[in-house]
């Protein structure tokens, strides 16, 4: 553009700025885009679009738990502090009497509705349920991945990451056992470069057999070279064999602590029905490798007991998931579900909310930054209750437990919008 042209150009713009109100107090940051939020109302009434005022927010990446406002401008957070004055917004949301969080994260689900007979609504699991960021861990493997992108993932409110099952039959059938000629590193790196925007790593499901250790750390080591060659990460079914354990690192996942003991399966105390009195040692020793554990609670390979004699141990898994996002009666389940189990068992209200924001944001190189109402970053905000009263939850096998506070999403801000909730008419 010539010096006249740009000049006629700007000279263009500043009549817009008088014609259209408000436009003239926007400011302009280098190169002449929008500035960061700002920190005056330059001659407007209002500064942000949204103020989300008198609730307990709880903002683990920051280490804020405490009654403050948060403000929203353009579909970012602008400003989070107490008493921030209501006039400063267009629009005002009560939150008085409720927890603010940013949007929750659910790590692990299965949302391939329609396609695997296990997925279910990434709608309902999701931003209906204060839950704006999921992952979708080994629904589909190769030949599936496109038309679980183009029907499911492109299409939702729900922002749905992925991570690609080892396996071409996807899941869930025991796949990794039923030919060698399934387990496809090729294909799986071509569909990870791919698609570097929504898959973050890959998912093995193994049985946690005991006569399954040599075949597994086979399938591993293939998984392994896939992740390493694409810098992405694992997420492993449970197992105690140390030489399956030994092929995961830093920044890898561990997830079913509270499987039920059984002839298939292992947990944190053991392979199949052998229980330690005690957490392995193997297990503990997981944190210091730098390695996740992902634990589910009332929706999927869950034992009460299980549980409690973990938590009686003082261990707590690093995020809180669904999996398999079903309620004991096999209607869907949130990640809500978890977390109102895991604050029962004791987990303070802090802890719980770390992990399904802060901790499963670390976990996965996401595009966007999720899990934080830090300034700048997209307004996905939760706002909760907690009920109190008399709630059953069940386990696997259909053991009852009683808790008296129960998590409800009343509203949820995805990118600054409200898809569940709005403020009420003044």
């Amino acid at each position: 553009m010539t010096d006249t042209s740009r000049r006629a150009f700007l000279g263009q713009l500043g009549a817009a700025a008088i014609a259209i109100p408000g436009w003239s107090s926007l400011s302009l940051g280098k190169g002449g885009g929008p500035a960061a939020a700002p920190q005056q109302a330059s001659g407007l009434s209002t500064m942000y679009d949204l103020l989300i005022a008198g609730g307990r927010l709880i903002d683990p990446s920051q280490k804020l738990s405490a009654e403050l406002d948060v403000a929203v401008l353009h579909g970012k957070i602008a400003r989070v502090e107490a008493n921030i004055p209501r006039s400063q917004a267009r629009q005002v949301y009560d939150a008085k009497g409720k927890l603010v969080t940013p949007g929750l994260i659910d790590l692990h689900t299965h949302v391939y509705e329609y396609g695997q007979t296990l997925g279910v609504n990434p709608e309902r699991v999701g931003v209906q349920s204060g839950v704006t960021t999921v992952v979708d861990c080994g629904s589909v493997g190769v030949p599936m991945w496109a038309g679980f992108r183009r029907f499911i993932i492109q299409g939702a409110t729900t922002k749905i990451y992925a991570l690609l099952n080892i396996s071409t039959a996807g899941c869930c059938l025991d796949e990794i056992y039923l030919d060698p000629r399934l387990i496809d590193a090729k294909g799986a790196r071509r569909i990870i470069e791919e698609n570097r925007d929504i898959i973050m790593g890959l998912k093995v499901r193994v049985r946690g057999k005991r006569a399954d250790v040599a075949h597994d750390v086979e399938v591993m080591k293939v998984a392994r070279e896939v992740a390493d060659a694409t810098g992405t990460v694992i997420m492993l079914h449970w197992t105690d064999a140390p030489e399956v354990l030994n092929i995961l690192k830093s920044g890898d996942i561990l997830t079913h602590p509270f499987n039920p003991p059984s002839a298939n399966t292992a947990n944190l105390f053991g392979f199949e029905m052998e229980q330690a009195d005690r957490v392995l040692p193997q297990i503990l020793a997981l944190k210091e490798r730098g390695i996740w554990t992902d634990g589910q609670a009332a929706t999927t390979h869950t034992q009460w007991e299980v549980i409690e004699k973990a938590v009686g141990q003082g261990w707590f898994p690093d995020t809180l998931s669904t999996d398999v996002a079903r309620n004991a009666d096999r209607t869907p389940a949130s990640v809500l579900a978890p977390m109102t189990a895991m604050l029962h068992f004791g987990m303070s209200l802090d802890q719980v909310i770390q992990r399904v924001t802060a901790n499963p944001a670390r976990v996965l190189n996401y595009l966007d930054k999720v899990g934080t109402l830090a300034p700048g970053v997209n307004a996905d905000v939760a706002v909760l209750e907690l009920a109190q009263g008399t709630f059953e939850m069940r386990d696997g096998a259909q053991k009852t437990l009683t808790v008296r506070q129960q998590f409800v999403n009343v509203a949820t801000l995805k990118s600054g919008i409200f898809v569940k909730g709005r403020p009420q008419a003044s």
